[in-house]
């Protein structure tokens, strides 16, 4: 998938908390969410640097047991919106355990119908 392309998003509907993996530190909730990206808000800049960084998402329930899913992201674009900030980040790598966690929480958060 290219920088230009986005697969739909719904906007999710329960909150789960994004944080980095090695140092806990939180960026934030997710806004929406796909099996390619999802954005995050947040109080504080988000991850920033060259290349994949590993975050967490960390789930309000367990889904097949695990309550956290780690992925490997690569920010694409930040700015603020009303007084918080947001990023855009689009999935570098996940295992196949993770993408069937994602695949879970995708279906059942955003709204989505059948």
């Amino acid at each position: 998938m290219t920088g230009m392309q986005r697969l739909h998003r719904d906007p999710l509907r329960v909150n789960v908390r994004v944080e980095e993996a090695e140092s806990g530190r939180p960026l934030g909730h997710l806004v929406d969410l796909s099996l390619g990206g999802f954005c995050v808000s947040g109080p504080r800049p988000a991850v920033t640097g060259i290349g994949p960084v590993k975050v967490r998402l960390v789930l309000p329930w367990a889904i097949d047991g695990a309550r956290d899913i780690p992925l490997e992201v690569v920010m694409r674009w930040a700015r603020p919106v009303r007084g918080r900030q947001r990023a855009g980040y689009v999935i570098s790598h996940c295992d196949d355990d993770a993408l069937r966690r994602l695949s879970h929480l995708a279906a059942r958060c955003a709204g989505r119908a059948g």
